[in-house]
């Protein structure tokens, strides 16, 4: 069986898709591919990577060259008996897929009604909340026509029916520790990270403002930053805050172990509030203590692994902070705890054998 999955959107190093979805099929002994717009033409942890150009100029144009036109023609070349798409902006190039007689899954990664009504391009509040609406009708018909649903949330599972649908959660690869490297950190004081993309809706800014009077400990930011204005912010220097750019997935980890707490204070979202963040099960996987927004939904997760704050209040994240950093029991029992949890259940070798299952039922 050769299977390929595709991608207009995400780069070819995706965490998700390529080190855990693609890497875990050609371990299996499957024919796996990946073809992704922007990338370069390589073998790699017995993937064969196939790229092209992603198109120039506007958004639509982008769509229909990139994630339309140009991904069919890759795909007929590739010819694979199963097709895994992982972008919105495929779907159509899934239904294509479908009428030429091949299995098709589409991966759903996020709550796209919800993420749209929080789009800083689309200005208008009554023209998002249309949009929102139109897409999750689309949406929840047009799934219909593909052989399998993978979300990598429980929530997404909820929103949409489907005769073969999987929740396939973002839970980090623990034989990654055995990839983890010396890094040259320059650590002055305890160290709070987050790791993830850096948005204003992730919290970020109010992080931050935190740090501000936070003298004894220091924020370390690790990520790409997807804001002008936020990049503007952190590229100037902020007080007690140091940003460690984009490194590879297995090196995440050797960050995470150096540092004394992870944080995730997403802010109130409709595409948050339920949302199964990655980087929290991470944080554990390294049995770190942890400080989360605090999201019912979060709350009900992970509860004794985390103290919870009020994410768009600066003052709070601070105090809770050093109370936690001063709690040496608990930053212990903590850490002992979700390590646990880790090795025993939030982890990939366990959770990828739900898409080994869905495959060999597909065939």
């Amino acid at each position: 069986m050769h299977i390929a999955h595709i991608t207009s959107v995400h780069p070819q190093n995706d965490n998700r898709i390529f080190y855990k979805e693609c890497v875990t099929l050609a371990n299996e002994g499957y024919k796996t591919t990946l073809i992704v717009a922007g990338a370069e033409n390589k073998e790699s942890s017995g993937v064969s990577i196939i790229g092209y150009p992603k198109a120039k100029g506007g958004r639509l144009k982008r769509i229909f060259k990139t994630s339309l036109f140009d991904m069919i023609r890759a795909c007929k070349k590739v010819d694979a008996d199963i097709y895994h798409f992982h972008d919105p902006e495929l779907i159509f190039t899934g239904l294509y897929l479908k009428l030429k007689g091949k299995k098709v899954i589409y991966d759903i990664h996020e709550n796209i009604p919800a993420d749209i009504l929080s789009k800083p391009y689309i200005k208008s509040k009554i023209l998002k909340q249309v949009i929102s609406k139109i897409f999750n009708i689309f949406e929840k018909n047009i799934i219909k026509f593909f052989n399998a649903i993978v979300t990598a949330r429980p929530d997404i599972t909820k929103r949409l029916k489907h005769h073969n649908i999987i929740t396939l959660r973002n839970f980090p690869i623990l034989s990654d520790f055995s990839k983890t490297i010396e890094i040259e950190v320059n650590k002055e004081k305890p160290a709070i990270i987050f790791v993830g993309g850096m948005t204003q809706i992730r919290g970020i800014n109010k992080l931050i403002d935190a740090f501000e009077d936070l003298n004894e400990y220091e924020l370390w930011l690790l990520g790409p930053i997807t804001e002008e204005k936020l990049k503007s912010r952190i590229d100037s220097g902020c007080k007690n805050v140091k940003y460690f750019g984009v490194v590879e997935a297995y090196e995440v980890f050797s960050y995470i172990q150096k540092a004394d707490i992870g944080i995730v204070t997403f802010l109130y979202d409709l595409n948050h509030i339920e949302t199964l963040a990655t980087k929290p099960f991470e944080y554990m996987a390294c049995g770190k203590p942890m400080i989360m927004s605090n999201f019912n939904y979060w709350k009900d997760t992970f509860r004794n692994s985390s103290l919870y704050v009020d994410a768009n209040n600066s003052e709070d994240i601070a105090k809770t902070i050093k109370s936690l950093i001063n709690n040496k029991a608990l930053l212990h029992d903590m850490g002992i705890l979700n390590k646990k949890l880790s090795q025993n259940e939030y982890n990939w070798e366990k959770e990828s054998q739900k898409l080994l299952k869905l495959y060999k039922e597909l065939y």
